[in-house]
Order: C-alpha cells, then sequence, then structure tokens
C-alpha cells in the first residue's frame, strides 16, 4: 500500500473512532439523566383524494359525510321504504253546514242538498234543523224573526223525464204558504188553468232516516176514474192540512168509501157543476185524499172559511191530490205543484 492511501485510510479509521466513542459517551450521559431524545420530522401535508364516479349521464349527487363519520368500505343495499298507505278519510256526520254556496244539507253518502232560499225569510242551521224566520219587512205579515217554516232534505221529487231527484222540501206555515200560491197563481190567465197544488201534509216529523217521496201517475181514484194524481209517501202519520186560499171549509169524509179510506172535500165543491172545470174555481175542486188509516173515524164537516195550514185529520201511508171532475183529466205533473227552485212547498199544519 501506498504511504498516502495508508494514511487517509488512517486518518479515516480515526475519524470515525472518535465519531463512535462521541455519540457513545453522548447516550452514556443521557441514559445516566433519563432523558429520552425528541426527534423532529418535517410535516408533511397529503391532500385527500377526490372520490371520482364515471357515469353516463349526470352524476348522481353524493350526500357528504361528517366528519369522523367511519365510511365502510361496502355500503350494504338500501331497503326501500314500507309503501304509505292513508287514513281513509274522516267522514263528518250527516247534517246542516255553510258551504260556498249557503247553507247545505250534507248527507252522509256525499250528497250535498242545497238549502232553498225564499223571499222575506233567512234561513238558519238550529238543533239539527234548518229554520225559517221572517226578515223586517216581509211581505208575510209575520213579525221579525217569527218562526216561518223548515227545510227537509229528505225529499224526492219525480221529474218531467220520470227520474226521481232529491229537492229536499220547504215546510212552510199558513201565511207563507198562502201568499207563495197567489204569487203563482197571479200570472196564469185561463180560468180552468189557474189551480196549483201546494203539497198538503206537514213532513217536518219525518225522520232524517227515511225519505219522502213525491210522484205522479193517473192511478188517482183508481178503479173508479184513474185521475190524474201527485201522491205523497212517507212513514208514520202525518198531519193533512188545508192548501185552498178560497175555502169555504172542509168535509173529511171517511164511512163508506170504496175507493179511498178517507177523502177531504171542500164544501164549495158542492155548488159547482159535476163534469166541467169550473173557471172560477179550479182550486176549489181539488180533493185529497188516502189509502192509509185516518185519525177520525166518522165523517167530520166545518163549513166555514179556514186559513191555509189548518190541520184536517191526520193519516198514515200516502197522501194524495187530484183535480177530481168528472170526464176531465187535467194533467198533474211536475209543473203544477208549487215549487221554489224546482224545490216542492209542503203546508205547516197550525
Amino acid at each position: 500500500m501506498e504511504p498516502r492511501r495508508r494514511i487517509v485510510v488512517a486518518l479515516t479509521g480515526t475519524a470515525i473512532l472518535l465519531i463512535v466513542v462521541g455519540v457513545s459517551t453522548v447516550l452514556l450521559d443521557m441514559g445516566s439523566s433519563g432523558a429520552v431524545p425528541t426527534v423532529s420530522l418535517p410535516t408533511v401535508t397529503t391532500a385527500t383524494p377526490s372520490l371520482l364516479i364515471a357515469t353516463t349521464g349526470s352524476p348522481s349527487p353524493i350526500a357528504s359525510v361528517p366528519t369522523g363519520s367511519l365510511v365502510p368500505d361496502s355500503q350494504p343495499p338500501l331497503v326501500p321504504p314500507s309503501p304509505f298507505v292513508s287514513p281513509p278519510p274522516s267522514r263528518n256526520p250527516a247534517g246542516f253546514a255553510l258551504t260556498q254556496t249557503g247553507l247545505a244539507y250534507l248527507a252522509d253518502d256525499g250528497t250535498v242538498v242545497p238549502v232553498s232560499a225564499v223571499a222575506g225569510l233567512r234561513v238558519d242551521a238550529t238543533g239539527g234543523k234548518a229554520v225559517y224566520s221572517a226578515l223586517a219587512g216581509n211581505r208575510y205579515g209575520l213579525k221579525t224573526g217569527a218562526y216561518a217554516g223548515e227545510f227537509k232534505p229528505n225529499v224526492t221529487m219525480q221529474q218531467a223525464d220520470g227520474s226521481s231527484t232529491q229537492t229536499g222540501g220547504i215546510v212552510a206555515v199558513g201565511a207563507v204558504a198562502s201568499r207563495l200560491i197567489l204569487d203563482r197563481l197571479a200570472p196564469i190567465k185561463a180560468g180552468t188553468d189557474r189551480w196549483i197544488v201546494a203539497l198538503p201534509v206537514d213532513v217536518r216529523t219525518e225522520p232524517a232516516a227515511s225519505t219522502v217521496s213525491v210522484a205522479f201517475d193517473n192511478l188517482g181514484f183508481h178503479g173508479l176514474s184513474d185521475t190524474p194524481r201527485v201522491v205523497v209517501r212517507f212513514d208514520g202519520a202525518m198531519p193533512v192540512t188545508n192548501s185552498i186560499p178560497t175555502n169555504g171549509g172542509f168535509h173529511v169524509l171517511v164511512e163508506g168509501l170504496n175507493v179511498t179510506a178517507w177523502q177531504v172535500v171542500d164544501p164549495t165543491r158542492f155548488g159547482l157543476p159535476v163534469d166541467k172545470i169550473d173557471s172560477n174555481h179550479p182550486m176549489n175542486e181539488l180533493i185529497v185524499y188516502g189509502s192509509g188509516a185516518p185519525s177520525l173515524t166518522r165523517d167530520f164537516y166545518f163549513d166555514g172559511r179556514v186559513v191555509v195550514g189548518q190541520k184536517m185529520l191526520s193519516a198514515s201511508g200516502d197522501i194524495s191530490v187530484s183535480l177530481a171532475v168528472q170526464s176531465s183529466h187535467a194533467d198533474l205533473g211536475p209543473d203544477q205543484i208549487l215549487t221554489l227552485g224546482g224545490v216542492p212547498v209542503f203546508v205547516a199544519s197550525s
């Protein structure tokens, strides 16, 4: 070996030896003092890689994960929620209620029966009924606030085409019914056509669960003359009332009748021709009758004028009205019934 290389090697070896001895000395000194060396590491900033999802269309939105949440490597399959079944709509009890068009009866089957307006009267729902009362300045001679009748929703009436419609019915006190009858007769010029039927039965006590029906046929006095009639059918017994403003009283006939169980005749009728309609008294030639049991068991006569609404008897089953003139079969259909807006008018008893 060359002398120069030997010197370099020797110096290098000496240097290494000195470094080892120095480090060892330091470690021994630290060990004896109990200190732990602290090694400072450089701070390394790493960027969190973005999650990219390859799609063929617009990427679906990705929900953010809260800081500190654990995101599993594989998500469990999503379970679709159970289908929501809406509860059945609550059904309100049947009764009267205000609607956008006014007071109406809401039946439990969804039928809506508007309550008819009557000029000069107001109508209010009270105690489960629709009650009419008189307004100030009314044309019926009633005091302001006086009871004037009721609206019955459970009334059906046969229409001109033969169908039946739930129209409801107005049950008017005598003063109101009398005025409405005269108003309807006023524009009729021909004498033999100046008659109108205000239904002469007080149906205010008819239960709401049953139906009052108004129908038309040609079976009046069936088996004798088969005249056109309007017939009101109902449950139970109802008061039969006078509906002729120009009456001369009333005779109730219940004995010895074969065609009907009872009849009510205006005594004015007995002084008129029996074979034709009298042009001055067509209203007096209306006869009221029925096939059900009457409240009277004997004939009753009252020869003196009575007010519209006067109770004459009570009867069950049905009540009919005909223009009973021999050889006359005058039409009796919906156009001959006293109505307001297609709603039939009944006469309340007094």
